[in-house]
């Protein structure tokens, strides 16, 4: 046996055990085969748990050694006996040999009956032992090979479908008056079985009233059952069948099977609990069950339709999927040359505001120039009419027009009427010129500004159209990632409605094989169920130990099986 295996399989059972109800404290085995504790999962794990009564408390565990199929070797059972009254002696009754303290250096006297007398000095006592009697419940272990019985010595080493089987057989009952019947009303025991399964050898592996953890390198199998339970509640199997067995399924190669470990507790059903008046509550939760069901049914009627309609809008998502997409191109195309015609026009518009600024930069050179040139044209105005004898006031931009018609006036048709009309004309000429370019100018500073405010806005325009082309590609890809996923969210639709129709017809199932069943079982006839129930409830808080007890002790016991290994070193 591997030591660190057998630890972590009865520590895993043990936690299940404790989360059921079912606590106490968890033993391991050494290298010799002997029970060591590894840690309590008892709710009264307290060295000086609470009782119901005022005498000491007695936690035993009882070990079965067991050959492979099951047939036992030795019975080792520990006790903890819990002083809860700080007594110097404890009166204890035990039917072991070979006590041993395991945990203290106090000393026993045995007398008649049975009797154990310790000197506990105040202390717990922990103590085992070896006992030779019937256990109250036997585990036969059977094994076949592709359908056929083999014996586990037979089967190791060999490769096939494997089934190996936990039948488990109860022995300690009570007859209790049942309706004026005398009843046989077994100790309800819960038996968990456990194995761990190589994954290099075992593969497929399946269990009935169980549950299977893998977790890569081993699987964990844990099954459940409730032996003799089915016949004190007097059910009948065609109606509710209550399992007594436990049965493991695996595809093998090269088999070998590390020890089983198989734990019992009846604590669990030292807790049931009812109010008083429960059959009426309880047929009023009868016809509150049918109804559930009845609704959970219709439910997933409407659960299956509406997984239908859903199914086609679905078909109608990715029609509109498809043309979103086409439509994304588009504008995504669309979106990118209005880019590139941005990017032209921004490299224009910084062109022309460019040139403007140097256009700009030359207004005041030619205003100031061009009115230079005025002034030396009125200059030689002054000096023509002087040298003609015409006295006139000196002639400057503003007012030479007005002058000179003065003159032209006053010569009348003369000669000097005609270099005078002849000088305003030219003087005339060059003041349009003039204003000309003075209008120039200022349309020059104008489209200045208006380019840099031309050239800003195309920059603007850019970014957006730039910020535009991103955006249309993030959307394109994005329709494209829903285009491509749309087919897989039909298919998830498709699974959906396909798993609704086997919800529906399972609860359909479940109606009629399980509730119906269950309703049929209990209908009419409560009163008796409740009975057993209050006799399995009794007979299980009567049975407090397997070696023995003090009277005034409280107690409570488990077993624990370990079969040997499979494999061909053990031929």
């Amino acid at each position: 046996m591997k030591k660190p295996i057998v630890k972590a399989l009865a520590t895993t059972l043990c936690a299940l055990m404790a989360l059921g109800g079912l606590g106490g404290t968890v033993y391991t085995m050494n290298a010799a085969g002997t029970p060591a504790p590894i840690q309590s999962v008892s709710a009264n794990s307290s060295a000086k748990a609470a009782s119901a009564g005022d005498g000491n408390v007695k936690d035993e565990t009882v070990y079965v050694l067991a050959r492979a199929n099951g047939s036992v070797e030795k019975i080792i059972v520990s006790d903890w006996v819990q002083n809860t009254q700080d007594g110097d002696t404890i009166h204890d009754v035990t039917r072991l040999t070979d006590i041993q303290n395991v945990k203290g250096s106090e000393t026993y006297t045995l007398g008649g009956d049975n009797t154990c007398v310790w000197d506990a000095r105040g202390n717990d006592i922990y103590y085992q032992g070896f006992i030779d009697q019937e256990l109250p419940v036997s585990v036969a272990v059977s094994y076949t090979l592709d359908g056929q019985p083999v014996s586990p010595e037979e089967l190791a080493g060999k490769s096939g479908h494997v089934s190996i089987r936990f039948d488990y057989i109860h022995h300690e009952y009570e007859l209790v008056d049942i309706g004026g019947r005398q009843e046989k009303i077994y100790v309800p025991f819960a038996m968990l079985t456990g194995i761990l399964l190589d994954n290099e050898v075992f593969s497929n592996v399946s269990v009935s009233n169980g549950k299977i953890v893998n977790d890569g390198d081993r699987t964990i199998v844990a099954g459940l059952a409730f032996p003799g339970l089915q016949d004190s509640l007097g059910l009948d199997r065609d109606t509710l069948d209550l399992p007594e067995h436990v049965e493991i399924t695996a595809d093998v190669e090269g088999f070998t099977l590390e020890t089983t470990v198989t734990l019992a507790a009846n604590g669990l059903f030292n807790d049931m609990t009812y109010e008083a008046g429960g059959l009426d509550g309880l047929d009023g939760k009868l016809d509150e069950l049918t109804d559930a069901m009845d609704q959970l049914i219709n439910g997933s009627s409407r659960l299956y339709d509406g997984l239908c309609t859903l199914l086609n809008s679905s078909k109608e998502l990715v029609s509109g999927i498809d043309r979103l997409a086409a439509g994304a191109a588009q504008l995504k195309q669309g979106a990118d040359g209005l880019s590139a015609g941005a990017g032209q026009l921004q490299s224009g518009a910084a062109a022309l505001s460019q040139g403007l600024d140097a256009l700009a930069q030359q207004n005041a050179t030619l205003t100031e120039g061009a009115a230079q040139v005025f002034q030396t044209l009125l200059n030689t105005a002054d000096a023509q009419l002087a040298a003609a004898g015409v006295q006139a006031p000196k002639l400057t931009a503003q007012n030479y027009a007005q002058v000179l018609e003065d003159v032209i006036a006053s010569a009348g048709d003369s000669p000097a009427g005609w270099q005078v009309s002849a000088l305003k004309t030219s003087l005339d000429s060059y003041d349009s010129f003039y204003q000309g370019l003075q209008q120039y100018t200022a349309g020059v500073s104008q489209a200045q500004a208006g380019a840099g405010e031309l050239d800003t806005g195309i920059g603007s325009l850019k970014t957006g159209a730039d910020n535009l082309s991103v955006g249309a590609s993030q959307l394109y890809d994005g329709i494209l990632t829903m285009q491509d996923r749309a087919p897989a969210l039909i298919d998830g639709v498709t699974q959906l409605r396909d798993g609704a129709v086997k919800l529906s017809d399972g609860l359909k199932e479940f109606n009629e094989k399980g509730v119906q069943k269950l309703v049929d079982a209990f209908d009419g006839d409560l009163g008796e169920l409740m009975d057993r129930m209050d006799a399995v409830k009794a007979v299980s808080e009567r049975y407090t130990s397997f070696s023995g007890i003090s009277p005034d002790m409280d107690g409570q016991v488990k077993f624990v099986w370990r079969t040997e290994a499979v494999d061909t070193q053990n031929q």
